[in-house]
């Protein structure tokens, strides 16, 4: 067998739980058994800490029905409605780019008809 050693820290930080479409997140809790009571997580669901965090997070698939949200969505989140501000400089850049883009495709095209005409005649 082994030896397995866990360090918790004395701050004890319960989960955030989200549904994720049909699954079930649990973030930023202290200790790594923190989900093992809840339904929507079974004893396959292996709480992982991320390198250089603090805080334990675990996924659950397939058990958006068991899933007890806890946790708010906030600002920057993809419910949010305004988490991306559009940008004017950026619009039109983006737009130049897509003109030559579509420039260029018509050039090599253009290129490629007159090379074919070429060998033919």
């Amino acid at each position: 067998m082994g030896t397995k050693l866990v360090v918790q820290t004395k701050e004890d930080l319960k989960p955030s739980i989200y549904k994720v479409n049909d699954s079930c997140l649990a973030t930023d809790f202290t200790r790594h058994d923190a989900v093992d009571s809840d339904s929507a997580f079974s004893d396959q669901n292996v709480a992982v800490r991320y390198e250089g965090k603090s805080t334990y997070s675990a996924f659950a698939l397939g058990t958006a029905d068991q899933c007890q949200e806890t946790g708010t969505c906030t600002v920057g989140s993809s419910n949010h409605e305004n988490a991306i501000e559009s940008d004017e400089k950026m619009n039109f850049m983006s737009l130049g780019i897509f003109w030559l883009r579509i420039l260029f495709v018509k050039t090599v095209v253009f290129n490629v008809l007159m090379t074919f005409k070429a060998w033919m005649g």
